[in-house]
């Protein structure tokens, strides 16, 4: 059975703007099964929290957390200023199965002032083109070598916003290869030579229709795909936007031995990214938008790339706080990394950010934004929980007003937690982490709560 595209792309962190969404899927939810952490509260133990001591305190970390997975396919992941990367290459692993990348980057001119002729009039001779490329990213096993293959695109990019089941038609001929990490320079620029005849059809262009017209030339020249062809080994990036990101077209005059350059540049690109989940412990999601953990094996993910993430509900929060006099101080929500999962070079996304679900997925604001999760702190900040490499681990969130006001019915159209990566554009980092105590007793996502009871 195929997946509803249509609900799995509800779920999305890009800048598509929806209106909050009421359909027979809120009717269905309660047929996903929910994974229990434990059943029943412990019994309340007093405490000390830290420096202060609070009369009657208690603390439990057993309160239930549903945990469910979904696979978003709406990822925007066109390059921007401050958020740019191009992705290509492959890994294979038990947790999330195959995930593969290609990047599409456009050809644009710098400058509307060469043509190609100097103030003698003669007219350039061509010597070679070549690409330089600033990398940013490698995820995955970068012990060998790697080979980067370029291709040109036949198809025109169009102006809108690229997402990463997104991609365009290519040539079958490679128009550039080079083995990384060997092509890097001290910079870790990637130098590419391209084949001669795009650097003399670009050349050519350039002496009959002078580079005066960006529109016209794009017309063209439609750009250039990138794929890392070493197979399931490592995800390699690069930021088309950097200052040393360029396509060189090199030439020099009949009287001057001396060469001249022109340079392309790459305004407009995006990732095309595939995950295929079959052969993994995330099996289910192939034919579902959303399963239980319970289903998964106690795992869950969360996947920048992909799309894989989390919605977290607390079922009997309301009974609990509500059956006695309680007053809630303290809430830390944590999530132990799988270790076993994680390793120097497979590492997880650098921050989390916190949203609100609602049951068909994200819940939109009346003017169709996404609402964040605000951070204890105050402010316009979002709540997010750092990792950690050196640790393998991340950062408590301390969400205490947000299971307050939860426990109170006073969070009206939401019904949990969606949590997703940040960088979710421009990486595949992954977590993995359990949903419950196993036989093997790793640490699984708990709820800690510190609270006081009144006499």
């Amino acid at each position: 059975m195929k997946k509803n595209n249509f609900l799995s792309r509800l779920l999305i962190i890009s800048s598509k703007k929806l209106p909050l969404i009421r359909s027979s899927f809120f009717g269905i939810i309660s047929l996903f099964f929910f994974i229990t952490l434990t059943s029943c509260e412990k019994e309340p133990e007093p405490i000390d929290i830290g420096e202060e001591q609070f009369i009657n305190t208690f603390y439990t970390d057993t309160l239930t957390v549903n945990v469910k997975v979904f696979q978003s396919d709406s990822v925007n992941t066109t390059s921007r200023t401050g958020n740019s990367r191009l992705l290509m290459g492959s890994l294979s692993d038990e947790y999330v199965g195959r995930y593969s990348a290609q990047g599409f980057g456009n050809i644009g001119l710098t400058t509307l002032t060469e043509d190609l002729k100097n103030d003698a009039g003669e007219v350039a001779i061509y010597d070679s083109l070549v690409g330089f490329f600033q990398t940013n990213y490698v995820y995955g096993d970068t012990t060998g070598q790697s080979t980067i293959q370029l291709y040109e695109v036949s198809e025109l990019f169009e102006s809108k916003n690229y997402y990463q089941f997104d991609t365009l038609q290519t040539s079958n001929a490679v128009v550039g290869s080079a083995v990384y990490p060997n092509a890097l320079d001290s910079n870790k620029v990637l130098r590419v030579s391209l084949s001669e005849t795009l650097g003399r059809r670009l050349f050519n262009y350039g002496v009959e229709n002078k580079f005066a017209n960006d529109s016209l030339f794009q017309l063209f020249s439609k750009g250039l795909a990138f794929r890392n062809t070493s197979p399931n080994t490592s995800i390699i990036g690069i930021n088309p936007l950097a200052p040393a990101t360029n396509l060189t077209l090199y030439f020099h005059y009949p009287s001057d031995t001396v060469s001249s350059s022109y340079k392309f540049d790459m305004p407009v690109s995006f990732s095309n990214i595939e995950s295929d989940l079959s052969n993994s412990a995330l099996a289910p999601l192939t034919t579902q938008n959303f399963v239980s953990s319970e289903n998964t094996n106690n795992l869950a993910a969360i996947q920048a790339g992909t799309g894989i993430g989390v919605k977290l509900e607390f079922p009997y929060l309301s009974d609990f706080v509500n059956r006695q006099s309680m007053v809630i101080q303290r809430v830390e929500l944590d999530i132990p990394t799988l270790e076993t999962a994680m390793s120097s070079t497979i590492t997880a996304p650098n921050q989390l950010l916190f949203l609100f679900g609602d049951g068909d997925g994200f819940y939109y604001t009346s003017t169709g934004a996404i609402e964040f999760l605000p951070a204890e702190s105050g402010g316009n900040t979002g709540l997010t929980m750092g990792y950690s490499i050196q640790g393998k681990s991340y950062s408590y969130a301390t969400i205490t007003s947000y299971i307050n006001q939860l426990a109170k019915g006073l969070i009206v159209d939401s019904d949990g937690l969606i949590i997703q990566p940040s960088e979710n554009n421009i990486s595949l980092n992954r977590l993995i982490f359990s949903t419950q105590k196993n036989t093997n007793n790793l640490p699984a996502i708990r709820l800690r709560m510190y609270y006081s009871i009144a006499e």
